[in-house]
């Protein structure tokens, strides 16, 4: 009888013990994540309270710069991502296992200069650490990998050795829109109907389509559908650079530009080669051809910049 009274209060100590809450900052953290949707908003003292000395969980901080005067658009735009795989990762099994903390520039200057940050923005990983020991934290490489969550979402998956989940909400508001949208086109294709024959056989009208095609081949709008590229990525002194250096990379907004160039050459091109000499007044027919010649030698040149602005060794130039 005494044997087992012994061995049911040493149950119970096991029990409570194995019951007892983890230590002080997950506690903390825990709590602050239940109440925001995942997400910890910190200062300077709060980062280096929880990326310091022993953690038993994977802190992952994102540090932007927000306020209006910044203008940090890739902050505007990676940050409702982020807080996406945040909500995603809150519920989860064990959202206890890493924590998504948010550092604003105004409310962490100390720590921008203690890392000497002066872009952003930037994503840190911090893993667990045991007593005495300092983990170094893994930086996240947007520029290379893009502001989508999923990308994201795979990077803290591999760092974290567990899936990380994204789960979008679903927006009805879109797909009435697009419902909506499809009735309304479905509509006038029907009412104009007996109008499309002529355009539809129409030469000018291929000819069109194709051109729009190449261009939209040519410009590398397929690279970023495939590599999900960033629109912009912040250079030095806040600007903003849209061009990517070497011939490997490139931005979304890069892209649109070349499409612009190329479409702005084939017209200027196409005029001068059909319509131009179809003007029967020798005048205009001349100021036009002046005209257009100038601006293909103008646009021209600004494509052969570009070239360079990728490729500083890039030989050639026109005006520029």
């Amino acid at each position: 009888m005494k044997s087992t009274v012994l061995f049911l209060i040493a149950a119970l100590f096991t029990l409570a013990f194995a019951q007892q809450p983890k230590d002080a900052k997950t506690q903390r953290l825990t709590g602050i994540a239940k109440s925001n949707n995942g997400l910890i908003k910190l200062n300077s003292n709060t980062y280096n309270q929880y990326t310091e000395g022993k953690r038993n969980y994977g802190l992952v901080v994102l540090l932007t710069a927000l306020e209006e005067q910044m203008r940090c658009m890739p902050c505007r735009e990676f940050d409702p991502e982020y807080k996406l795989v945040a909500s995603s990762f809150q519920k989860s099994k064990d959202p206890t296992r890493v924590f998504f903390g948010h550092l604003d520039f105004k409310d962490g200057q100390a720590v921008y200069q203690k890392l000497g940050l002066q872009t952003a923005p930037n994503v840190l990983y911090f893993p667990p650490s045991k007593p005495g020991s300092k983990a170094e934290p893994v930086k996240y490489d947007l520029s290379k990998n893009g502001f989508g969550a999923e990308s994201f979402a795979a990077f803290l998956s591999r760092e974290i050795g567990a899936p990380v989940p994204v789960t979008r909400p679903f927006d009805y508001f879109a797909l009435g829109v697009k419902v909506f949208g499809v009735v309304g086109i479905a509509a006038i294709l029907k009412l104009l109907y007996p109008y499309f024959g002529t355009i539809l056989h129409h030469r000018n009208t291929w000819a069109a389509l194709s051109i729009i095609t190449i261009l939209i081949m040519t410009s590398g709008h397929m690279w970023n559908q495939i590599r999900n590229p960033p629109y912009v990525m912040p250079g030095a002194g806040g600007k903003m650079n849209f061009v990517a250096g070497g011939f490997q990379q490139q931005l979304g907004l890069e892209s649109r530009v070349v499409a612009a160039t190329y479409g702005i050459l084939a017209m200027a091109t196409v005029a001068l080669a059909v319509y131009v000499p179809k003007m029967k007044d020798k005048t205009p027919q001349r100021i036009s051809a002046y005209i257009w010649t100038m601006c293909i030698l103008i646009v021209f040149s600004a494509l052969m910049n570009l070239f360079r602005i990728k490729n500083g060794a890039y030989p050639f130039h026109i005006f520029f």
